[in-house]
């Protein structure tokens, strides 16, 4: 049996790409590199084939994004409302500061959702054509705090190290971890040659975003 690590499709035999979302999927045990730690899934050679898409699937389960996405929708609400109090005369003293607070909310909203994306694609590039290194889990905690989509995400703290230096890194998901990816279980690591500590996990399933 053969697990799409990018949506988790099953497959009874090995094929070089998921028929659901896109992703390349890892070589077959009797195919795939000898593992370095127990149950670690090993990633395929880059340039691996990530699922289309993937930066902007992220998004809709980015926190920080879904905030951008609110403070878009109510800053248009508040300036298409301001705006229209502000021709009549009468009401203008109330429409400018509906009007104003709908611009700032616009601006704030916009440059949340330009951040994250560039952070997701920073996360493509990286599961494309990033470097391996096995690496470890170091925590896994769940932030009881915050809420998207009525659930609290989980953050995946890891360290690895690239020639002779060590990094951290973490990633997020509303989805709970699986026990393969418990504190002190060996994880792959892909990061970008030039900035090893830009990084992240692999798998790195439809849910998880870069932070």
């Amino acid at each position: 049996m053969i697990t799409c690590p990018w949506c988790g499709t099953n497959y009874a035999t090995f094929q070089p790409s998921c028929r659901n979302c896109g992703g390349s999927l890892p070589l077959p045990a009797e195919r795939a590199p000898e593992p370095t730690a127990t149950g670690v899934t090993v990633p395929p050679p880059a340039p691996r084939d990530v699922p289309r898409n993937y930066a902007w699937r992220t998004l809709a389960a980015d926190g920080w994004a879904i905030a951008g996405g609110v403070f878009l929708l109510m800053g248009a609400i508040f300036s298409i409302v301001g705006f229209g109090l502000t021709i009549g005369i009468v009401t203008a003293f109330v429409g400018l500061p509906f009007a104003g607070l709908g611009m700032l909310m616009l601006g704030g909203g916009t440059g949340l959702l330009v951040w994250r994306y560039q952070q997701a694609q920073q996360v493509e590039q990286v599961l494309r054509e990033g470097e391996a290194v096995l690496g470890e889990i170091a925590q896994v905690y769940q932030n009881l705090h915050v809420q998207v989509n009525g659930r609290n995400p989980w953050t995946v703290a890891y360290r690895y190290q690239v020639a002779g230096e060590s990094y951290e890194g973490k990633v997020t998901t509303l989805m709970r971890p699986d026990l393969r990816q418990q504190p002190g279980k060996g994880v792959y690591v892909l990061y970008w040659p030039d900035k090893p500590g830009q990084s992240t996990i692999y798998p790195h399933p439809y849910g998880y975003h870069g932070v």
